[in-house]
């Protein structure tokens, strides 16, 4: 295990099962998600941070919650968008699932963006709320394999955290972690960056994984996680390459489906857009919103209505998964889905699944189609 907070916590049984239910997608059992260790024990590790430091940071990485499923877009991996870091450049386009601004009708709203990747990042992920940080933005880009090996599940991640106004991120990780050491390296963009180093003076966050921390413009600071990407030495340009070039604002995720009239008392607890094979385990993409009622989750969830890729890899599922209550319809060439730990019982005020359900409208498979305007 690579991760440089491997060990540290895991998420609670209600958190897993939110997870279990974005892989409810279909009404027969839908192939269930690799289980991404690195970000569960990331998402962990944050909500000790943020217990021990009693701060909220407005964050964005790129995820998978637990154990989750994720344009005219930019091709990842162009390098054209961005210089050398330190040069005082940045992109002019994200790269990845598109956004826009945040006019506040969309539940997927992140704090930054990736502007370069290197070639083979070509699946992300937006997560909001479903790591167990429900004011937590998080965003993730997936890149190639780690080995040739057909057995070989895990793939080169970046994570991208942005840290709020006036937080300073700690190097002491707490318990299960401890210090670490702030090993400083050129600037970024002509602003302060350092590794977070597991010795003073050894930049490796430990193992593969390597961690780099930046100044923003707007004074935040920023932290960008690799995980599984070889030795340490060989992503040090490459990830000061790929921080130069983060677009730090709050940009909204367009999703592939509408609702309208979320009934009162439906409260929206998170978020997610999983985009690209590699993110989903099954399907191009997979979306969705979740909503608690009197403290009860409740999940729409949407993908392509096409058969699971042939080529997905298998994984262990998911406990609970296949039990969830589920009730799904097509619509406009999308599978729309309202699933629930607890059934619909719960939900009789408003009309059960089918009745959140109505509300929602497909906007097909056509990616620029897709809004921002997401609640209306």
């Amino acid at each position: 295990m690579n991760d440089l907070y491997d060990g540290s916590s895991s998420l609670s049984a209600t958190e897993q099962r939110l997870a279990a239910e974005l892989t409810a997608l279909a009404d027969s059992p839908a192939p269930t998600a690799l289980p991404d260790t690195s970000w569960s024990i990331r998402s962990g590790r944050s909500r000790l941070r943020r217990r021990r430091l009693a701060v909220l940071g407005a964050v964005t990485a790129v995820a998978v919650g637990a154990a989750t499923l994720s344009t005219a877009w930019p091709e990842a991996g162009s390098g054209s968008a961005v210089q050398a870091a330190g040069s005082g450049s940045t992109a002019t386009v994200p790269v990845g699932p598109r956004v826009g601004p945040d006019t506040g009708h969309d539940p997927l709203v992140v704090q930054a963006t990736f502007g370069w990747l290197p070639a083979g990042f070509d699946a992300f992920v937006y997560n909001k709320g479903f790591t167990g940080q429900p004011e937590a933005a998080q965003a993730k880009a997936i890149g190639p394999k780690q080995t040739d090996a057909a057995t070989d599940f895990n793939r080169q991640l970046l994570f991208l955290t942005v840290y709020g106004a006036g937080v300073e991120p700690p190097l002491d990780l707490g318990a299960g972690v401890g210090l670490r050491y702030r090993v400083d390296t050129a600037p970024v963009n002509g602003r302060p960056a350092y590794w977070v180093g597991i010795a003073p003076g050894d930049p490796s966050a430990g193992g593969q994984d390597r961690t780099l921390r930046f100044e923003l413009a707007d004074g935040r600071w920023a932290e960008l996680h690799a995980s599984y990407v070889g030795a340490p030495d060989n992503v040090a340009n490459m990830m000061a390459q790929v921080a130069a070039g983060v677009h730090a604002a709050p940009q909204a995720v367009a999703l592939p489906f509408t609702i309208t009239d979320v009934p009162p008392g439906l409260v929206q607890s998170g978020s997610s857009l999983d985009h690209g094979v590699e993110a989903t385990r099954a399907y191009p993409w997979t979306a969705s919103v979740g909503f608690t009622l009197n403290g009860k989750p409740i999940t729409v969830s949407a993908r392509p209505d096409v058969a699971p890729a042939t080529t997905a890899p298998t994984a262990p599922a998911i406990p609970g998964a296949l039990q969830l209550p589920t009730t799904c319809r097509s619509s406009n060439g999308l599978k729309l889905c309202v699933s629930a730990m607890e059934g619909e019982a719960p939900f009789a005020s408003i009309g059960g699944f089918n009745g959140l359900l109505d509300r929602v409208t497909s906007l097909g498979t056509d990616e620029n189609a897709w809004t921002t305007e997401v609640f209306n």
